[in-house]
C-alpha cells in the first residue's frame, strides 16, 4: 500500500483510492456526497495508518484523484 503527499499538503493513499474506484456509478463531486458506509471504510485506512481521520481537504484531492465519477445528466 502506498501513501503520497500531494500538492496541497494533503496526504493520500491507494487503499481509499481502490474503495472509491470500486463504485463505477458514483458521483461524489464533494467529500459530503461519499455514503457512509464508504466514509467508513475510507476512515478505517486512514485510522489503521495515520490513527486518524482524514481532513475534508484529503477527502477533496482523493475525489480529485479519483474523479467524481461518470457525469450525470
Amino acid at each position: 500500500m502506498g501513501w503520497w503527499r500531494t500538492r496541497s499538503g494533503s496526504v493520500i493513499g491507494d487503499s481509499p483510492a481502490d474503495i472509491i474506484e470500486e463504485f463505477d456509478e458514483r458521483y461524489w463531486p464533494e467529500p459530503t456526497n461519499i455514503p457512509p458506509d464508504v466514509r467508513a471504510r475510507i476512515v478505517a485506512c486512514y485510522q489503521e495508518d495515520f490513527d486518524r481521520e482524514p481532513t475534508m481537504q484529503e477527502l477533496r484531492d482523493l475525489l480529485a484523484f479519483c474523479g467524481p465519477g461518470p457525469e450525470k445528466d
